[in-house]
């Protein structure tokens, strides 16, 4: 072991055991910890999950994303799975573990409109806010162009053909076709023989195509009379107190097993802009299919805090719900989407659902090496293989 961090240890250890010690129980927020409401008749749901894996070998990148999703009802499973995959070499080799996220995002989007429940529940593992923020694969497109400026670019591209396989954006933007459609036509541009510049408008595309796939699945789930509903397990919101912890770390402090949930005056937010906390307003979406309409106006979450069985996790719950029709106060639409949530099965405080998703949705690293060798190539430089020498 290395002596200077030995020392740093015995300096700094009295320090992070009594902040461990003492924040827990610094409860300086309100808790008003309610019942969950009565269950309502079980109802259909669907759940879904993604998967990803990168192997960066020395010249260039190969990732594989898979997707699953199921409908679920009363008596059985309505219908079989729908279970999609992609195997690729990432072009440009650049943000690469956030692009490949992004095509698993786009995969499990398009793969899901397949899975929508009617008068239901659609469980998705996670929250919305990445989904939103396109500026997180790359944010020095937030800070330097605007998405609307990189999309400019991406038309003048397209329509003086320096782009050989994409004819038109409208491409990406149609349930006609299947995604992810970027990183396909990235590899068949590359095969043509063009080279990509440096003004990331391929990105751009890439964002674009998720942003689309996402607004045409909650479309679908909302004219079905279901509930988009996003659930994560390991919250670090600080949204309710305000603290140097998580919320979910002082309300397990305050109510160790009890079920219940918290609401309060702010779980309810309407548009992108205090979804994601850009509260200034800038422009952030394009204007191109009512894709701008449909983020910065339409879309609305109820977002709480529960505990769904008896010493169960606390899980962050984001109900998604749509702005143009009537909307109830915050504390009875809680009550009744928490009604129908508690009626799906739960596997210890968690739904069954997702987690039979998730089992399905994994690529191992075991996965990816024998994808490796199906496709020739085993035997090739890894990346950073001279540093086991």
């Amino acid at each position: 072991m290395e002596s200077n961090l030995v020392n740093s240890v015995l300096k700094n250890k009295d320090v992070i055991l009594n902040i461990i010690k003492k924040f827990p129980y610094e409860n300086k927020c309100k808790i008003d910890w309610k019942e969950l409401p009565e269950k309502r008749d079980i109802i259909e749901y669907s759940a879904e999950d993604g998967g990803d894996v990168v192997s960066e070998f020395e010249t260039f990148t190969i990732y594989a994303v898979k997707s699953y999703s199921k409908v679920f009802n009363n008596t059985n499973i309505r219908d079989k799975a729908e279970e999609r995959a992609f195997f690729g070499l990432l072009l440009p080799p650049k943000y690469s573990m956030s692009r490949v996220s992004l095509y698993r995002e786009i995969l499990e989007a398009s793969s899901s409109l397949n899975s929508v429940p009617n008068n239901g529940i659609f469980l998705f593992d996670g929250s919305i806010v990445p989904i939103i923020a396109w500026w997180r694969p790359l944010s020095s497109i937030k800070n330097g162009y605007m998405l609307n400026s990189l999309l400019e670019i991406a038309k003048e591209k397209i329509e003086d053909n320096s782009e050989g396989n994409i004819k038109d954006i409208g491409e990406l933007i149609s349930e006609n076709v299947s995604h992810p459609k970027m990183p396909e036509l990235l590899m068949k541009r590359a095969l043509n023989g063009y080279i990509l510049d440096d003004s990331d408008w391929y990105l751009a595309l890439e964002i674009l195509e998720k942003l689309y796939s996402y607004k045409i699945l909650i479309e679908k789930i909302w004219e079905s009379n279901s509930i988009p509903t996003f659930i994560t397990k390991t919250s670090r919101s600080r949204d309710f107190c305000k603290g140097n912890l998580p919320d979910v770390h002082i309300i397990r402090r305050a109510y160790p097993s009890t079920p219940g949930y918290l609401i309060w005056e702010d779980s309810i937010r309407y548009g992108s802009y205090n979804i994601t906390g850009e509260r200034k307003g800038d422009k952030m979406f394009p204007d191109i299919n009512g894709i701008s309409d449909f983020y910065e106006k339409r879309l609305g979450v109820l977002k709480l805090y529960a505990r769904l069985s008896t010493g169960g996790p606390i899980l962050q719950i984001e109900f998604l719900f749509d702005t143009q029709k009537n909307v109830k106060n915050y504390e009875d639409l809680a009550q009744e989407l928490l009604s129908k949530l508690i009626s799906i099965p739960l596997q210890r405080g968690y739904p069954t659902p997702l987690v039979l998703a998730h089992h399905h949705a994994v690529i191992t690293y075991d996965d990816m090496e024998s994808l490796i060798k199906i496709c020739g190539l085993e035997g090739e430089v890894r990346e950073r293989t001279m540093l086991y020498f």
